[in-house]
């Protein structure tokens, strides 16, 4: 017998969109509001480029582009284990999970009780004891006493959100209360790529040395233990929320696939393709979101991500559905850390392996998404130009020692003979 479940109401930009029922088990239904088809018309995509505004509810079935949607919101691996023990469900219960953190998610959206209205939320200053337990101790949570976790960030790193204070110092983001900063600390597993948080930090002021939006970011220490601070690109200076969702959510993919395969790419061609051919007629100006993509991805090969699936690459959406790129985020090195991520992520042109792209992959990738060759020739040209002279410009932290000449060796091998 199928559990009843109740409702939640799907709240963007203020404005009440949809209701999201569970009318079987892990099987979810969104049905958009009048006001939704009012104020945004059939056919329009201003919650996910996987979900049309329609006047029919879009349910899962064999695809679920729902669920996979929400499964985008929520945080994989131990935070997701702690939230279900705090707050008594299963870690698969996306709907419990949401009623209880869906206040306070990635972008714009907020998931309420039926009949609730957002509020501001409030948030609690804490001492800076209290920040440095909070985030000192992880993968252990321990929030203020007498709160519990009240926000949700997709990803499998252990991480803090909170919420800077007018007057200096953090806040405890509570009642749907934005947070405006990602706190994640240095992993405490070897298993994990080293110096992940130093490499981070680099990289992101790479971009933007490089011209590139990157999210803002600082190290910190925290009890004796180095952190990222990053500032979120999805919050405004005042805190305004503005919506946003990754790769994976707009091609209506769970997170479990945020590799791309090449039995993928052979069958449907390059994800990156069709992303391109969702977004960028959603964008203000799609020759600018074409060459905006390109230049993020040769930045990402250039300096040897080899963990830029498409959980790390995400798309605006602004209040009238406008598409545009988000500025780069966990962003790093990591093939010239561990020579395990040798891999793009993403196909291109056919190639999978970082050592193998030319500035030939790179241009008839390109041009399956509509950029001409000679713009595509250019564009990547002075993209390299560009991060080779942020690279000898931009200091690496002294633990990431020789990543210039090792970045430069690979250039030589397979990019740089094309440019110079």
């Amino acid at each position: 017998m199928a559990r009843t479940r109740r409702a939640l109401d799907v709240w963007l930009y203020g404005h009440h969109v949809a209701t999201l029922t569970e009318p079987r088990p892990f099987r979810y239904r969104l049905e958009w509001t009048v006001a939704a088809l009012d104020r945004f018309g059939t056919g329009a995509r201003p919650l996910s480029l996987s979900l049309p505004v329609g006047t029919r509810p879009i349910t899962d079935g064999d695809h679920r582009p729902v669920s996979a949607f929400l499964e985008g919101l929520l945080p994989e691996g131990n935070l997701r284990r702690h939230l279900a023990a705090i707050y008594n469900v299963t870690a698969i219960d996306k709907m419990e999970l949401l009623a209880h953190i869906g206040q306070e998610c990635a972008g714009a959206i907020q998931f309420l009780p039926r009949g609730e209205v957002p509020g501001a939320g409030i948030v609690r200053p804490l001492t800076s004891l209290e920040v440095d337990r909070l985030i000192a101790d992880l993968p252990t949570y321990h929030p203020p006493e007498g709160s519990h976790l009240q926000a949700s960030l997709a990803g499998l790193q252990d991480k803090v959100l909170l919420t800077a204070m007018p007057g200096g110092g953090w806040g405890w983001p509570e009642g749907g209360a934005a947070s405006t900063h990602i706190v994640k600390p240095e992993p405490l597993t070897d298993a994990v790529v080293p110096h992940l948080i130093e490499s981070e930090d680099w990289a992101l002021r790479l971009a933007d040395a490089a011209g590139m939006p990157a999210a803002q970011s600082r190290r910190a220490t925290f009890d004796g233990r180095a952190a990222i601070v990053v500032t979120r690109y999805d919050r405004g200076p005042d805190g305004r929320r503005i919506h946003q969702e990754d790769l994976c959510q707009a091609l209506g993919l769970d997170p479990q696939a945020k590799y791309e395969s090449v039995a993928e790419y052979e069958a449907r061609r390059s994800r990156l393709s069709r992303v391109v051919a969702l977004a960028a007629n959603r964008a203000e100006d799609p020759a600018a979101f074409r060459l905006a993509l390109l230049r993020a991805v040769v930045f990402n090969v250039m300096i040897g991500n080899g963990d830029a699936h498409s959980k790390n690459y995400s798309l605006l959406l602004d209040e009238r559905g406008a598409v545009s790129l988000a500025p780069l985020y966990d962003t790093a090195p990591v093939m010239d850390l561990d020579r395990r991520f040798r891999g793009t992520s993403h196909v291109i042109n056919g190639k999978t392996s970082i050592d193998t792209v030319t500035v030939a992959d790179f241009v008839q990738e390109a041009s399956t998404w509509g950029i001409s060759v000679p713009a595509a020739e250019q564009e990547v040209r002075e993209t390299m130009l560009r991060v080779h002279d942020a690279v000898s410009r931009v200091a690496p932290p002294e633990v990431l020692v020789d990543i210039r000449e090792r970045m430069t060796a690979r250039w030589q091998r397979t990019l740089w003979p094309a440019v110079s």
